[in-house]
């Protein structure tokens, strides 16, 4: 199975925000990231293996402000754009039970088994 879950952490985790998989385990350090592949099928196959795999990533960015939010996503979106992962969705949102601003952007791609990434 083709991942490029390695690579999206690494991209985050650049930003110099607190990072977690899935869901924030911490709420001290704001803002935040969580993130997960919510999205991994086989695309193309050759020779009998999988060649192709279309991977979709979902990443939520938290704050206590929505300047945070914006400022924190236009990082995300720029670095994870120059990895040639394309954004289709981004929705601003508003958590009554933590208080806090969320945005939530899906980025898709389409990878080989070697690393590379196609749009």
């Amino acid at each position: 199975m083709i991942s490029r879950q390695d690579a999206v952490k690494s991209i985050l985790e650049s930003t110099g925000a607190a990072v977690y998989y899935f869901y924030p385990a911490c709420w001290t350090s704001i803002p935040v990231i969580s993130w997960r592949e919510s999205g991994n099928r086989c695309f193309r196959r050759a020779d009998g293996a999988e060649h192709l795999s279309e991977l979709t990533y979902t990443i939520d960015i938290w704050a206590d402000n929505p300047s945070a939010v914006a400022e924190l996503a236009k990082a995300v979106d720029s670095r994870m754009a120059a990895a040639r992962f394309r954004r289709e969705s981004a929705a601003d949102l508003f958590e009554t039970s933590t208080r806090y601003y969320h945005r939530n952007i899906r980025y898709r791609c389409i990878a080989d088994a070697s690393g590379n990434v196609y749009q």
